[in-house]
């Protein structure tokens, strides 16, 4: 029983803390960015701040972007329409 009980309370540990840390997504039009400061500002206004900033060379205002965050801190930036950056043609 007692094996039971602190195998239970360790999956609640790592359950909840697994919640902290999760990074959330969003999507957004490029206002600004600064890959030297590592800032990237959203049309909406938000901003987010980047450790590496050199995930954000590239991205231009008025680009859609895709930002993975926590709070304020970015994470990463992605293309969130890939198959529209596609230039080939199909025929």
């Amino acid at each position: 029983m007692r094996k039971l009980v602190l195998a239970a309370a360790s999956l609640a540990f790592l359950a909840s803390g697994a919640s902290a840390f999760a990074a959330e997504q969003i999507e957004g039009t490029v206002a600004s960015v600064n890959p030297a400061t590592g800032t990237l500002t959203l049309a909406s206004g938000q901003t987010y701040t980047f450790a590496n900033g050199s995930v954000l060379y590239g991205l231009l205002p008025g680009q859609p972007v895709g930002v993975t965050y926590n709070g304020t801190q970015g994470v990463g930036a992605f293309n969130p329409h890939p198959a529209s950056a596609d230039n080939s043609d199909a025929n």
